[in-house]
């Protein structure tokens, strides 16, 4: 009997010590050890059939860690051992869950549970864990003890948004929005990167309002959220393109027209070419649902987007137009190809027709937009744009439109009014008048506009019939003709004055001379000797022989020379010369011809 009951303690120790050998764990190192009951009572909750929270017959929830000796009773557990999910840097871990509750409300994703990033499968079942695919994802770069009999984990790639683009986003799930709106409820959840936020704080199924901003990568889970971006906007069915998600940049010299579409009604009263109001604190339209919520109304905006800045912007909210700001310079004639999608290509040549002949004229003017009037401009002028998607379009029509009825009829309306009311000649001949009324007609239309004028250049009238022109040019040499005659009849007034400068200097020599002759010898002596010179300048005979003054007394007058002898015996016997018959008359014309010189070189001094 006791050799039995020694067997038998031997046989039960034996069998203590094979049971605690063979339920020896040792999990292996970056594995998890997932624990199976093979016999007893099942989990009362009937949700968890085949992982259980417990220890109940099935899979248990909770796992077996490495670095540390786990027992467990042999044939009645087993332990399997599998590789711990390591998520790569540049991915998520998108997980679903084979057990937990049934979803409810006609949602598609599992709520989140705290349950340590689903390392605690227990907590997670305890918590309320859903079946199907979580909300929550895991981040990459990391490794996660995970029962993986509880969540199968698939890996995806971070959302990249490339630079200078923005992405787009429509909730997969959510709420369901009212028909009226047109995007889905702004929910703050860090950029779509918390699910659990977007859908707990009433997030709704659809397009979003806000954008992923380009140069950086996101850790979104594709399952609740749809981003679209340059690298896959071609398997969208929006008819959006990678030019629609690339950021506006506004270039210099242009500002940037805002066109929302969405936003409140503009009130019925409003006039045609209204603009719609500002409103405060979104950002340069980058904050739309700040926009909406203010009371922004739908359509062309007056705040425009300045130039040299770069705007991440929803396309599938505004639609920006340019519009140039810089200085342009319209030309009234024949475009080249090249030259068609210019502001100014419905600007042809201006052919005036007065009596019947048609005159050419080539116009040039300045324009320039200010960022302020640029809206209106727009209103007025549309675009041709039915789309319902936005983005930076570059429309040219609505300043072609603008140049063609503003400033191309002014011109057309002017030029036909004067026409009708000129002759041709009067018409060529009023040239400035013509420029002047045409400046006036054109500024008076920018006014309107609150435009102002920044100069403009008028060209000459060309006659376009040869037969006008010939009469033209007949014109033009008859009054060159009269030009140059005037011209000439100028010059000889001219030399005509000259010379009589020239007489009266001469003159003033000569009474010069006449005053200093008449100081040294007196006014008698100087009279007679100038008779003498006089008497010198006769014709007399080549020859007088003789050796007397016989032959020269024959030959002149009487009288003269009876005076002259008389005046020679005077000098000769050194008596005083007395006054003879028009001496005094002689003198007095010697002091008058000094003082009629006086006077003309005081004539000629002022000239």
């Amino acid at each position: 009997m006791q050799i039995l009951t020694v067997l038998v303690l031997v046989l039960l120790l034996a069998a203590a010590l094979w049971a605690g050998w063979a339920g020896r764990v040792l999990v292996p190192a970056d594995h998890v050890g997932i624990v199976t009951r093979h016999f007893g009572p099942s989990y009362p909750d009937p949700a968890f059939k085949e992982i259980n929270p417990g220890t109940a017959k099935g899979v248990h929830a909770r796992t077996l860690l490495p670095g540390g000796i786990h027992w467990r009773t042999p044939v009645l557990y087993s332990v399997k051992y599998v590789p711990r999910v390591h998520v790569p840097p540049g991915q998520i871990g998108l997980v679903r869950a084979i057990e937990g509750r049934n979803l409810t409300d006609g949602r598609t994703l599992g709520r989140h549970v705290d349950c340590d990033n689903f390392r605690d499968g227990e907590a997670f079942l305890l918590g309320g864990g859903e079946q199907g695919v979580q909300v929550t994802t895991l981040a990459g770069g990391q490794s996660y003890y995970i029962n993986t009999r509880l969540f199968e984990v698939s890996m995806e790639p971070r959302t990249e948004v490339p630079l200078g683009t923005v992405g787009l986003v429509r909730a997969r799930a959510g709420a369901v929005r009212p028909p009226e709106r047109r995007f889905g409820r702004h929910v703050e959840c860090n950029s779509f990167q918390d699910g659990q936020a977007f859908l707990s704080g009433g997030g709704e199924q659809g397009k979003q309002l806000a954008v992923l901003g380009g140069g950086t990568s996101y850790a979104i889970n594709p399952a609740l959220f749809e981003v679209i971006t340059v690298d896959n906007v071609g398997s969208s069915h929006e008819g959006l393109t990678a030019a629609h998600l690339r950021d506006v940049a506004i270039s210099e010299g242009y500002t940037g027209v805002v066109v929302t579409l969405d936003g409140a009604e503009p009130p019925e009263d409003t006039e045609s070419g209204t603009v719609a109001p500002r409103v405060p604190g979104h950002s340069s339209f980058r904050r739309p649902w700040t926009f909406l919520a203010n009371g922004g109304q739908r359509g062309i905006q007056e705040q425009t987007l300045g130039q040299g800045t770069a705007y991440s912007l929803n396309p599938w909210f505004v639609r920006v137009m340019l519009i140039p700001t810089r200085v342009l310079i319209l030309t009234w004639q024949n475009k080249q190809d090249a030259e068609t999608d210019n502001y100014d290509a419905d600007l042809g040549p201006i052919v005036v027709n007065v009596q019947g002949f048609d005159l050419a004229v080539t116009l040039s003017q300045n324009l320039q937009i200010p960022p302020r009037v640029a809206p209106r401009l727009v209103s007025q002028f549309g675009n041709d744009s039915d789309s319902d998607l936005g983005g930076l379009v570059n429309d040219r029509a609505p300043m072609k439109r603008f140049v063609r009825d503003v400033l191309g009829l002014t011109v057309a309306g002017y030029f036909a009014q004067i026409a009708m009311t000129s002759s041709v000649l009067d018409f060529l001949a009023s040239y400035q008048d013509v420029r002047k009324e045409l400046t006036d007609r054109v500024m008076h239309a920018l006014e309107k506009w609150e435009l102002g004028m920044l100069g403009g250049t008028l060209g000459s009238f060309t006659p376009t019939d040869p037969v006008l022109l010939e009469r033209l040019k007949a014109k033009f040499y008859e009054e060159m003709r009269g030009e140059n005659l005037g011209v000439s009849l100028k010059n000889a007034k001219l030399e005509d004055l000259i010379d009589e400068y020239r007489v009266r200097q001469e003159a003033r020599r000569v009474a010069l001379e006449l005053k200093e002759e008449v100081a040294l010898l007196g006014p008698d002596n100087v009279a007679m000797i100038r008779i003498v010179r006089e008497f010198a300048k006769f014709d007399v005979p080549e020859y007088i022989g003789g050796g007397d003054i016989t032959q020269l007394a024959q030959v002149l007058p009487m009288a003269t020379m009876q005076d002259m002898l008389s005046r020679l015996r005077e000098l000769r016997t050194g008596q005083g010369i007395e006054a003879t018959p028009g001496r005094e008359e002689l003198t007095e014309n010697v002091t008058d011809t000094i003082d009629g010189d006086e006077a003309a070189d005081d004539e000629y001094d002022e000239v």
